[in-house]
């Protein structure tokens, strides 16, 4: 078998912007696991530890994300923590996933479940999409670990912007599905939510991005205006998941459910 491989521009990483970057990334992960033990503890529930660790294996679908959205990480002095689709991708990489997919996923869940309006459901959506853009703005401007090369649509300040909205995406639809799905599901069946990250990402960033992946990919020099129609589709597809995913929900159509807490405890969770 021949595997995937993935050409880019390297040069050699900055150590001191690496180890701040990753002793940046440690703190705000320790902060959001924190958090969710907090929240475990306070609603006598533990399926949330479940989802965190779904949130960090979300990294394994990284490098095929890399290869397809044209993002590479310098790989000269890497810290490394695994290399797959030609992706060399960094220690500080599955970090950032758990400190972000995790318990952002988590948080719209709670929302939810203390009868979170649409308006309440737009602005998690927005916070979401401002994160997953700032995050990116740090690590390929501030610190220099990666950047996005060859044709890329809204470029600005070295980062197609369109892509903080597909990143934006799985936690806010993870949430919105653990909200249907924690209620239904009992004992070792719970182990099923270690997926639910997982499927949010991929399910966006490749089943919304199918067109403009597949046209990106389909010769040297793909037209910059067609790829343009087709990452303004993609972004239009995901916040139309959310949309959907929200409606699906019940968002503002029902008034606050009770205490997740004594739900939990009654459910013997």
């Amino acid at each position: 078998m021949i595997p995937v491989d993935s050409v880019g521009i390297d040069a050699p990483v900055n150590p001191t912007a690496q180890l701040l970057a990753t002793l940046g990334t440690v703190a705000v992960a320790l902060v959001s696991v924190a958090l969710t033990f907090v929240l475990c503890r306070r609603e006598r529930i533990w399926w949330p530890l479940i989802v965190l660790a779904g949130g960090t294996l979300t990294c394994v679908l990284e490098p095929l994300y890399d290869h397809l959205y044209g993002l590479w990480f310098l790989t000269e002095g890497q810290w490394n923590a695994f290399t797959a689709y030609g992706i060399h991708v960094p220690v500080w990489l599955p970090i950032i996933y758990l400190a972000y997919y995790g318990p952002g996923s988590l948080l719209v869940w709670y929302r939810l479940h203390r009868g979170a309006t649409m308006r309440d459901a737009v602005t998690h959506f927005g916070i979401s999409v401002l994160g997953a853009g700032a995050a990116e703005m740090f690590y390929i401007n501030a610190v220099g670990l990666y950047n996005y090369q060859d044709h890329q649509p809204f470029f600005v300040l070295n980062y197609p912007v369109f892509v903080a909205i597909v990143n934006g995406v799985p936690p806010m639809l993870s949430g919105i599905i653990l909200y249907r799905l924690v209620p239904v599901l009992r004992g070792p069946a719970r182990v099923l939510l270690l997926f639910v990250i997982p499927f949010a990402f991929a399910g966006n960033a490749f089943g919304n991005g199918w067109l403009y992946l597949a046209y990106r990919h389909s010769g040297d020099d793909p037209s910059m205006v067609v790829l343009t129609l087709l990452a303004l589709l993609t972004t239009a597809l995901s916040i139309a998941v959310i949309w959907v995913g929200a409606l699906m929900a019940g968002v503002g159509q029902t008034s606050a459910t009770p205490s997740v807490g004594r739900r939990a405890t009654a459910a013997g969770l």
